[in-house]
C-alpha cells in the first residue's frame, strides 16, 4: 500500500498517543513512588521500543517498490515526537496541577536553593518565580515537551530509523511474478 500523508500522519498520531501515554503514566509512577534511576532507564528503554515499534509497523505497510527509506523513516519518528510531545506536555500539566503538587514545589525549592547564593536577590526572586510559573503552565510545558522529544526522538530515531527502514524494490511487484512470457 501506498503511504500517504493521510496514513503517514495518521500512524503518527496514533504512534505519538501511546508513546506519550505510556511515558507519562512511567513519568508519574517515578514521581509518585520516589523511583530513581533504575526506572528513568526502564522508561528509555520503553520509549526506544516503542519508536522502532510504530516505525517497523508502518515501515512495513509501504509498498515494496516504494520502500519506506530511511529519511522517511526519520520524518515519521520526528512526526511521532510532535505528538509525544503534545500528549506528554497536558499530562504533565495535569500531573503536575492536581496530582503531585507538593512534589513539584518542593523540586522547585530544592533546585532554587542550590542557586540563592549565586543570584543578586532580585535576580533570584524572578528566576524562581518564573520556573515556578513555568512548572505549572500548561501552554510552557506543552512547547518545552515538544521540543524536548524532537531532540530525544531525533537522537533515537537516527538509531531505530536504520533498523527499520525498507529499502524500495522497483522491481517487484505484480509484474515481477508474471511467469508468462511477454511478447
Amino acid at each position: 500500500m501506498e503511504i500517504t500523508k493521510k496514513i503517514f500522519w495518521t500512524e503518527a498520531m496514533k504512534g505519538g498517543t501511546v508513546i506519550g501515554l505510556v511515558a507519562a503514566a512511567l513519568q508519574l509512577t517515578r514521581a509518585s513512588f520516589g523511583l530513581g534511576t533504575w526506572m528513568s532507564i526502564v522508561s528509555l528503554a520503553v520509549f526506544i521500543l516503542l519508536t522502532y515499534g510504530f516505525t517497523r509497523r508502518t515501515a512495513g505497510m509501504a509498498d515494496a517498490r516504494d520502500g519506506f527509506p530511511y529519511p522517511r523513516c526519520m520524518g515519521f519518528v520526528l512526526a511521532m515526537m510532535l505528538f509525544t510531545g503534545v500528549i506528554f506536555g497536558f499530562a504533565a500539566a495535569l500531573i503536575n496541577n492536581f496530582l503531585i503538587p507538593d512534589a513539584i514545589a518542593e523540586a522547585i525549592d530544592s533546585q532554587m536553593a542550590s542557586m540563592q547564593n549565586l543570584l543578586p536577590e532580585a535576580q533570584f526572586d524572578a528566576v524562581y518565580d518564573a520556573t515556578y510559573s513555568a512548572m505549572f503552565n500548561p501552554l510552557v510545558l506543552v512547547v518545552c515537551y515538544v521540543i524536548g522529544y524532537l531532540v530525544q526522538g531525533g537522537v533515537i530515531g537516527l538509531f531505530t530509523s536504520a533498523l527499520a527502514q525498507r529499502q524500495p524494490a522497483p522491481f517487484s511487484g505484480s509484474d515481477a511474478n508474471d511467469n508468462t512470457p511477454h511478447e
